[in-house]
């Protein structure tokens, strides 16, 4: 699972590194340099394929790394980890992996039900999909779904929170033009009753979602401690920590926004 996700970074990033070597092709063609000062504005075009190849030597560096590593299911629902890693998947629609932190698989968060106008833009530009209405849901490793949330709203995001019974249980609010620098929102029950404040960090992303003097979740972005580097060897591994006091309720609600709040984080990227 995660070698194939690390292969098929490394076959975008080639598609990637042939558009721009076609595009500097093209335009040395139509305008060849002649001067220095001229091979000196066209060297700025050489950034991007510095940074395709690094991308692609250091993902086919894990992938190398992880092919032969054995990734099991996880015999454990999301709802029993305290914690989890989340890595972006390349996909035409934003798509997460959940791994328990010694590397088993545990589940998906996707989206279903996709409109078929939204395909489109799925081709062609995935991130621009997570600023169209979808209902998101997190598929275990099973196939079974174990909760899903709808999204919608351009000014104020809402996403409506639903159980794996369809059950609605919870609401999360969240103002978008009040985000640039920290992500703020309200988590409630199906009742409208007020259960979590939302602050993230715009810049890093890191979280820690507090009510009152208790921590319900924690988030920090790098590197997992040696025993499970064998798994999670680079340090970009997006780590959560949740509080195993919560009820399963307050769980899901919970994980329903930490999901959403990782498919924003595609957006920005």
């Amino acid at each position: 699972m995660i070698a194939e996700m690390y292969k098929r970074r490394v076959t975008t990033s080639y598609i990637l590194l042939g558009l721009v070597a076609c595009v500097i092709v093209g335009y040395a063609y139509v305008e060849p340099p002649k001067t220095t000062a001229d091979w000196g504005e066209f060297a700025v075009f050489l950034i991007p394929v510095v940074m395709l190849v690094t991308i692609v030597v250091l993902n086919k560096k894990h992938y190398n790394k992880t092919v032969s590593v054995d990734i099991p299911n996880s015999a454990r629902l999301i709802f029993d980890l305290d914690h989890f890693v989340m890595k972006k998947d390349v996909a035409f629609f934003p798509r997460l992996l959940c791994f328990e932190k010694d590397g088993n698989y545990v589940g998906s968060l996707e989206p279903i039900n996709i409109p078929w106008y939204v395909y489109p833009f799925g081709f062609f530009y995935s991130s621009l999909v997570v600023h169209f209405p979808l209902t998101y849901a997190f598929i275990d490793n099973q196939e079974n779904t174990l909760f899903t949330f709808k999204q919608k709203g351009f000014k104020t995001t809402v996403l409506t929170i639903y159980n794996e019974h369809d059950q609605k249980i919870g609401i999360y609010k969240q103002e978008e033009f009040k985000s640039l620098l920290n992500i703020k929102g309200e988590l409630f029950d199906e009742n409208n009753e007020f259960l979590l404040p939302i602050t993230v960090s715009g810049a890093s992303g890191n979280f820690s979602l507090n009510c009152e003097e208790e921590q319900w979740a924690y988030f920090y972005n790098g590197r997992f401690p040696h025993e499970y580097t064998k798994i999670f060897r680079d340090v970009d591994n997006d780590i959560v920590e949740v509080s195993d006091t919560l009820s399963k309720e307050n769980k899901v609600r919970l994980l329903a926004v930490i999901g959403f709040l990782f498919i924003a984080r595609i957006r920005n990227n």
